[in-house]
């Protein structure tokens, strides 16, 4: 199925490349209905970043649980939490100022792979601190909760595999929607 899909993306390129700027067409309402789309999905991530960091700032004034999660990381994951809600509040703010119906195929392709290029890279980067996050943290918890230890572990691994499985392709196909042009 990834070898049709690779095919048909090629194919499209090559149609792309063949014609002038002139003669592509975006489609205009499904690349706007992609941009509310994302638009949404980085609200979000903001809003759940700075509920998360409410809670866990709260956790660290009231200092619950110490041994196994030390105030330490909480303070951390605080700071990680409101920088998240900053990146998503950034990249809604580069998204909402493209203007779809007024811009060149050319200029809508460049600005959008850009946008590409900043979400995979602040994934990257904040995928880094959580890593970072959980190697501080798993020796405490095995310490001094193996029960937590577990489910954390577990936790973790569902939520990469939902990752993988739902918000991923939902992220590609929305990007590739912003890109749509009329055949």
């Amino acid at each position: 199925m990834q070898l049709e899909e690779l095919k048909k993306s090629m194919s499209t390129l090559d149609q792309i490349l063949a014609k002038t700027d002139a003669e592509i067409k975006i489609n205009v309402a499904a690349s706007e209905t992609a941009q509310t789309k994302i638009l949404k999905k980085f609200r979000q991530g903001s809003l759940c970043c700075l509920i998360l960091a409410l809670v866990f700032a709260a956790m660290t004034i009231g200092d619950i649980n110490p041994h196994s999660f030390p105030t330490s990381l909480k303070i951390y994951l605080v700071v990680y939490l409101f920088l998240g809600a900053i990146w998503y509040n950034f990249m809604y703010l580069k998204l909402r100022h493209i203007n779809i119906a007024v811009l060149s195929p050319a200029k809508l392709f460049s600005k959008t792979a850009k946008l590409r290029l900043l979400m995979l890279s602040g994934e990257i980067v904040f995928g880094i601190g959580i890593v970072i996050l959980f190697t501080l943290l798993f020796p405490n918890a095995w310490a001094n909760n193996r029960i937590g230890f577990w489910a954390m572990v577990g936790t973790l691994f569902i939520a990469v595999i939902y990752s993988i499985v739902h918000f991923w392709p939902q992220y590609i196909k929305l990007f590739r929607e912003l890109n749509s042009i009329k055949e």
